[in-house]
């Protein structure tokens, strides 16, 4: 056998074994440092102008917040599989996820003037895991469908749809509510969703 077949077949070899290896990249919202943040004075429409529509909105006790955010969500997962034919024998895994963003908070006062401005960026290792399995199938040993759903103003629409126990609670909706805001990926069975009725 020639060089460059040997050099073939370890090719195909190698892609065989590394059939699982997968690299995701999730880009939600619009960058913040493209939009000017108005300074604090300013009117309703100003902010509307510079940064656009925000994604969630609260009242407050004299006035309303509302609250823009960027996410940059990096997934790499890579494994190998030992066996032929779709049996597998024993599968080994790797994986790791960084989150990287910003959300910007800018508080009203009820003559629609800007009172405050909280600012706050991360990048961070946002966990990963390792796997050996024998006999069993491909394991996703990272998860971030908590951190990728919908943006809020995609489901804006559907709310005018819900159930009633939804509509009822339609004040403490965490996108467009009237009892506060949360960041995606809270945990699911802490912090303000303990309000909503299914």
């Amino acid at each position: 056998m020639r060089a460059s077949g040997v050099k073939a077949l370890g090719i195909l070899l190698g892609c065989w074994l590394l059939s699982a290896c997968s690299q995701w990249h999730y880009d939600l919202g619009v960058p913040l440092e493209h939009g000017t943040v108005p300074a604090e004075g300013s009117r309703l429409t100003e902010a509307l102008e510079a940064l656009g529509p925000p994604l969630r909105m609260s009242a407050t006790d004299n006035g309303f917040v509302l609250a823009w955010e960027h996410w940059h969500i990096r997934e790499n997962s890579v494994g190998f599989r030992l066996g032929a034919l779709g049996a597998d024998f024993m599968s080994a895994d790797w994986g790791e996820m960084r989150i990287k963003g910003e959300f910007l908070l800018l508080t009203f006062d009820e003559h629609h003037l800007l009172t405050s401005v909280t600012r706050s960026k991360w990048d961070n290792y946002g966990g990963g895991g390792k796997a050996i399995q024998p006999f069993f199938g491909f394991v996703s040993v990272v998860d971030v469908d908590d951190l990728t759903e919908m943006m809020p103003q995609h489901r804006w629409g559907s709310s005018l749809f819900q159930r009633l126990p939804g509509t009822l609670n339609a004040n403490s909706n965490l996108d467009t509510g009237q009892s506060g805001l949360q960041q995606r990926g809270s945990p699911k069975a802490a912090g303000q969703q303990a309000l909503e009725m299914d």
